[in-house]
């Protein structure tokens, strides 16, 4: 198949493409950085899902299938969320007006709907663009990912482990977590891009495990052979003032909305996606050594 990806140098774009070559579909990616034109069996196109024009030129391969993974993720311009996540959503189902794809799959996430903030709110806005598009949907909303390299929560949190004598903890740490890897989020795309009744459907895939933070803590410092970290607990509302302060200054790993968005109830039933799917996340206690054993940094 003919398949058109946005978002392809992100989180989840290196798993899916390989994949995706395996199977030998002709991949075209864009993205708004200048790449070799082509890259293996990769087409790269270049254009940028704010731009309109650039979004039709890209769309002129015909795809048959598009995976729509750009996002605005971490901005400390609430406005920059519904510009890209919103208005580039429907840039892109604009410029497929004259092309039909027989699937359009998005990449959402758990973190939805206004009490988790900007992002989790421009990612439900999205996810309605995408309803009422008339094209045949396929909505993913993956847990926290990691394995993917960049900006890996988990890894990170791994790394803060082994680097420091104490660990921070939001709140009381009874926020949340179901870690899923990058390559079993990218199986499940392969089968959604592959699977013609998995269209119109809404899939939750989360990990495994449901761990609070401070649970998860404990499983990074057991599998990495750590001794117990001291706990240093910091009050929801004393962090959204540091976070919100270090965001103004430009510093931080964190921005404003994140909190927000870590403390959302969010669903962990991925019934649906084992069902039609074949959706199988691997236990962190399984998938983190290996990945730990790879990465030198850490």
């Amino acid at each position: 198949m003919r398949i058109l990806l946005t978002g392809a140098s992100g989180e989840i774009g290196a798993p899916l493409i390989s994949r995706l070559q395996e199977r030998q579909h002709e991949v075209h990616a864009i993205s708004r950085l200048k790449r070799p034109e082509y890259q293996g069996s990769v087409q790269w196109i270049r254009a940028d899902i704010c731009d309109p024009k650039s979004l039709y030129s890209a769309c002129q391969c015909e795809p048959q299938v598009v995976v729509h993974m750009a996002a605005a993720t971490h901005s400390v311009r609430t406005t920059n969320y519904y510009a890209v996540n919103v208005q580039g959503t429907l840039n892109l189902i604009e410029a497929l007006s004259n092309v039909t794809p027989s699937r359009f799959i998005y990449m959402s996430t758990r973190a939805i709907g206004s009490p988790g903030g900007a992002y989790a709110e421009s990612k439900e806005k999205a996810e309605q663009v995408v309803r009422r598009s008339g094209l045949q949907w396929t909505i993913l909303r993956p847990a926290e990912v990691y394995g993917s390299g960049g900006n890996d929560p988990v890894l990170s949190l791994a790394s803060d482990l082994r680097r420091r004598r104490f660990v921070p903890i939001l709140g009381d740490g009874s926020h949340r977590l179901c870690p899923v890897l990058a390559e079993d989020v990218a199986e499940a795309l392969i089968r959604a891009v592959e699977f013609t009744p998995a269209s119109n459907m809404t899939y939750v895939l989360a990990g495994p495990q449901d761990f609070t933070y401070l649970e998860l803590v404990r499983e990074l410092e057991r599998i990495q052979g750590l001794p117990r970290r001291m706990e240093v607990r910091i009050p929801i509302t004393v962090a959204e003032i540091l976070v919100r302060g270090l965001a103004v200054l430009g510093v931080g790993r964190f921005v404003p909305d994140q909190i927000q968005r870590l403390l959302l109830d969010k669903s962990t039933d991925s019934s649906a996606a084992k069902r039609d799917l074949q959706f199988e996340p691997k236990p962190l206690n399984y998938s983190l050594p290996l990945l730990l054993r790879r990465n030198t940094v850490l």
